[in-house]
């Protein structure tokens, strides 16, 4: 029935539940299971990057020890350049981190082909592009992750991702 199959997950429970319903299916199908991670945008809640750090993902503290009193203002964009790609490196070390958990889970589980992508962008049209990309005739992913009062504004990715997906979607509650 279902051949490829593309899970999506955030590292959220809903996002758990859904790699253990996909693993679940891709063992029973004997199906291929693409297991995707979109990164998040914007900079990591402080909840994360302290976890980077206590797990030596990264080095959340590039500039310790230098004082920037008297830096001029052209040098402190380059001081913001600096803490932007730490935040995007906190960002990949963690989102590679959930995926390679996602991975495992799934082979845990019992789906004996699964591989894994972290992608970058507007998370509900990265995962309706893994999908095609994969030719995959079924989509999981949690019914809600870790996003809260934006998802309120501009809608769920589920929700996004149920509307523009030309194959199956399952969401898991």
């Amino acid at each position: 029935m279902y051949e490829k199959i593309v899970v999506a997950t955030d590292g959220s429970s809903c996002g758990n539940r859904a790699v253990a319903a996909a693993a679940d299916m891709a063992q029973k199908y004997d199906a291929q299971l693409n297991v995707v991670h979109v990164l998040m945008h914007g900079s990591p809640p402080e909840s994360l990057r302290h976890m980077a750090e206590i797990e030596h993902l990264v080095d959340v503290h590039p500039d310790a020890g230098v004082a920037l009193d008297n830096v001029p203002a052209l040098a402190m964009s380059a001081s913001q350049t600096a803490q932007a790609h730490v935040e995007h490196a906190v960002i990949e070390a963690i989102g590679t981190k959930v995926l390679q958990r996602a991975v495992d889970a799934a082979k845990d589980a019992g789906a004996k082909k699964v591989d894994g992508a972290l992608l970058e962008g507007d998370a509900a049209r990265k995962i309706v592009d893994a999908t095609r990309d994969h030719n995959a005739n079924l989509i999981v992913l949690g019914s809600r992750g870790l996003s809260s009062f934006k998802r309120l504004l501009v809608g769920s990715v589920s929700q996004k991702v149920s509307q523009m997906a030309e194959c199956a979607c399952l969401i898991v509650r």
